[in-house]
């Protein structure tokens, strides 16, 4: 699996490279469950893809009441609220492929599959805070939480109760 992983590379975000070769990250992680990693993996056996998901608690001292309501679906003065992860998502340089969106649906419909057996109402991410990452997952419907941000990343998250709201 080691030498698999090792064939991933992404000189746009290293931190995604570095996550899936480090064997104390991804390969350790997996083994003592504390994350799953998905693996997109080509004919000539390297991996193109992956995404990384795992459970969280979304720490809601900076959010404003109403959106702590609406992501909680319960109380406005929750300090954190379960949520579920999506850690790593991206795609190796010698995929040529535009497949960041179908990345992303298998992401959120393996959490979804989850949430039916144990409940949850979001999906959070730390997006790179760059313009054109940012408009890529508003436009699969993910929500900025503007005051969880810093120079480097956007905390975003991706309400899982809309779904059941519209397919109820």
């Amino acid at each position: 699996m080691l030498t698999l992983c090792q064939t991933f590379s992404c000189t746009r975000n290293r931190d995604l490279e570095n996550f899936i070769k480090d064997e104390s990250k991804a390969i350790s992680f997996e083994k003592r469950s504390i994350t799953k990693t998905y693996l997109y993996i080509s004919p000539s056996r390297e991996i193109v893809a992956y995404f990384t998901i795992s459970l969280n608690v979304l720490e809601t001292s900076n959010l404003s009441k109403s959106t702590i309501k609406k992501i909680d679906g319960i109380d406005k003065n929750r300090t954190e609220i379960a949520c579920f992860l999506i850690a790593q998502l991206g795609k190796s340089d010698t995929c040529t492929h535009l497949i960041g969106t179908a990345i992303l649906v298998d992401a959120i419909d393996t959490i979804v599959e989850v949430s039916k057996i144990i409940g949850g109402r979001v999906v959070v991410l730390d997006a790179v805070n760059h313009t054109k990452v940012i408009k890529f997952y508003e436009r699969n419907h993910f929500v900025r939480l503007e005051t969880i941000s810093s120079a480097d990343n956007m905390k975003m998250y991706y309400p899982l109760y809309l779904d059941r709201e519209l397919s109820n």
